[in-house]
């Protein structure tokens, strides 16, 4: 019969990020390749919670249904709004398939616990997964191959990525909360252009005081991005971005691009062990910045990163070109002993931006054995204060208060 099969499992133990869980049951469903029979299959499924687990190839194309009406949100296909866990079966010889969809999957269950994992999504319209209110969420062991743009905007994966805050308009970060990990996926947004804005993993105006966010972005591949492989944009908590591979698409052209991994406003960030190869003619590869005020971004620490800049042959860098920048409302943010390679305007830099400029930056002890500096390794801008460097490499300064102990290149 063309339609879904159901099966119950009397038990079944599913491997999950955070360990082994064993439920009672389970609603089983196997794919029919049919987007009038799966969609409405999978939304019952979801709707009734538990554990839910996708066999097979599913088909999502069609018309979306979900928030056709809403201003600035995409419309989705399946709607997750209570406790859920969503797995594909345990298959070695063929992943879980979601084929096409606007928006498979979006998650608008604040208060609940989410789980989203071992699934493929092939060539998802904006996301494949758009996250706008959830208590402890899980993305994991995904795999997603392509993304297509809405007008000129897409991402993988994607946590309140519509919610743009500022002071003035804070949305509501407050239906963020809890635990996040999005860990272990493979994200290839592959098919933007140049025009178009393609995010790979984005977490953005998440926690309140007294519901604070401990997120954990960890062992993601990311690739063929145009805006940041990973951008993390004001959060009420910790935020661990930690072992993930990040290559930028590949073009040219003088359109200067974003951070390949972005940090912005409040948060208390860890950045460390990840890889990240940037193929942009103008950008940063690591870009820490605030550029309001009420929200500094503070403390944060940049370790044992490798930030390799690749751009096209013949680029004439820019302001907009350096391997690790730190810029605006920025106190006390550290980056240390991570290893900058290629070629760019300057291996790090500390600069004012939007009104506001750094104080007590500290790069310690980055190796630039391999990097070429067309202005110098580490540039100190105008109004910047009270920076310190400890390492070799050629310093510009025009800050006040900077502190330079020059150690010699391991050539010396």
């Amino acid at each position: 019969m063309n339609v879904c099969k159901r099966a119950k499992a009397a038990t079944f133990s599913c491997a999950v990020a955070i360990g082994i869980a064993t439920v009672a049951s389970a609603e089983v469903l196997v794919g029919t390749r049919n987007p009038r029979v799966d969609v409405p299959a999978v939304q019952k499924a979801v709707d009734i919670g538990g554990l839910v687990i996708l066999k097979g190839h599913f088909s999502f194309a069609g018309t979306p249904t979900i928030n056709p009406d809403v201003p600035g949100f995409p419309a989705a296909t399946v709607r997750v709004s209570k406790a859920v866990t969503i797995s594909g079966a345990d298959d070695q010889d063929e992943m879980t398939t979601i084929e096409g969809g606007q928006v498979p999957f979006e998650v608008d269950a604040p208060g609940s616990a989410v789980t989203i994992q071992r699934l493929r999504f092939v060539r998802p319209t904006s996301t494949a997964i758009e996250v706008s209110g959830v208590a402890g969420l899980v993305v994991a062991s995904c795999r997603i191959d392509g993304v297509q743009p809405l007008d000129g905007l897409s991402a993988g994966i994607a946590i309140n990525l519509f919610s743009f805050p500022t002071p003035d308009q804070p949305g509501h970060p407050e239906r963020i909360s809890g635990t996040l990990l999005v860990v272990d996926n493979d994200v290839d947004v592959a098919g933007a252009t140049v025009t178009d804005d393609a995010n790979g993993i984005a977490l953005f105006n998440a926690g309140i005081p007294g519901a604070e966010v401990e997120a954990y972005l960890s062992g993601n591949r990311i690739r063929n991005t145009t805006e940041p492989g990973i951008n993390v944009r004001r959060v009420v908590g910790r935020v661990y971005v930690k072992r993930n591979q990040i290559r930028t698409a590949t073009f040219a052209g003088p359109a200067p691009r974003p951070e390949a991994l972005r940090l912005v406003n409040l948060g208390s960030y860890v950045v460390a062990q990840n890889s990240i190869d940037c193929r942009w003619p103008q950008a940063m590869g690591i870009g820490v910045f605030s550029q309001v005020a009420p929200w500094p971004i503070q403390d944060a620490i940049i370790t044992e990163n490798t930030v390799t800049m690749a751009p096209p042959e013949g680029t004439v860098f820019g302001e907009d070109s350096a391997g690790i920048a730190v810029r605006g409302f920025a106190q006390g943010n550290v980056v240390l002993n991570n290893s900058i390679r290629g070629r760019a305007a300057k291996a790090l830099s500390v600069s004012a931006f939007r009104g506001g400029a750094p104080s007590n930056t500290a790069f310690v002890l980055n190796r630039l054995d391999d990097f070429e500096a067309s202005v110098a390794d580490v540039v100190v801008g105008d109004g910047v204060s009270n920076t310190r460097i400890v390492g070799p490499g050629s310093v510009e300064n025009h800050g006040t208060g900077t502190v330079i102990v020059r150690l010699p290149s391991r050539e010396e």
